[in-house]
């Protein structure tokens, strides 16, 4: 009876054993919490509070490819994601400076840091160096807004934004001064 009673207990034990974490059920709830991402992605929220390295905040709401700014209406916009360490983020920094100096009026370009916890005075210091005279974004807000742009993680990444709000074009990689202007001169 006791052989009988430990056969039952160990064919129990080992039915739980290779039987209770069914990877299968595990995959199913992965797949049914993606679906309910892309829905909780519409719903979240779209406006952001970008603070510059001047203390300034400057506050953008994106909905439906279309950017509404109090303090940029009017203005083409262009996003800019970068980081210090980029090269090509590097290269594209004077012809940045350049445009957004001779279209002030009618332009606005946003460099939004894409590196976590930069030391201020390195960046103080690549600021000064590359003549930067464009705001430049920092902090988690900036990780924020990249994800909800179709989560951006190859760098330098930008958007060009009419003067009406409407997203014109996406830039993977540098933004060529040619096609800037041709968007800007108009």
């Amino acid at each position: 009876m006791i052989k009988k009673l430990s056969l039952v207990f160990i064919s129990l034990l080992a039915v739980f054993l290779f039987t209770g974490c069914n990877s299968n059920d595990e995959a199913a709830t992965v797949v049914e919490n993606n679906t309910n991402f892309e829905e909780l992605k519409k719903q979240s929220n779209k406006t952001y509070n970008l603070k510059t390295t001047d203390g300034r905040v400057i506050t953008l709401k994106v909905e439906n490819d279309v950017l509404t700014s109090d303090e940029l209406k009017g203005k083409y916009v262009l996003l800019n994601f970068w980081a210090t360490w980029c090269p090509p983020c590097i290269k594209e920094m004077p012809v940045f400076n350049k445009m957004y100096e001779k279209y002030k009026d009618k332009f606005e370009l946003i460099g939004i840091l894409f590196e976590r916890d930069k030391d201020v005075q390195e960046l103080a210091a690549f600021m000064e160096k590359h003549n930067i005279k464009f705001p430049i974004t920092v902090g988690e807000e900036n990780f924020r807004m990249a994800k909800a742009f179709d989560d951006v993680n190859k760098i330098p990444e930008s958007f060009l934004y009419g003067k009406d709000g409407r997203f014109l074009k996406k830039y993977l990689g540098e933004v060529g001064e040619k096609d800037l202007e041709n968007y800007l001169s108009k």
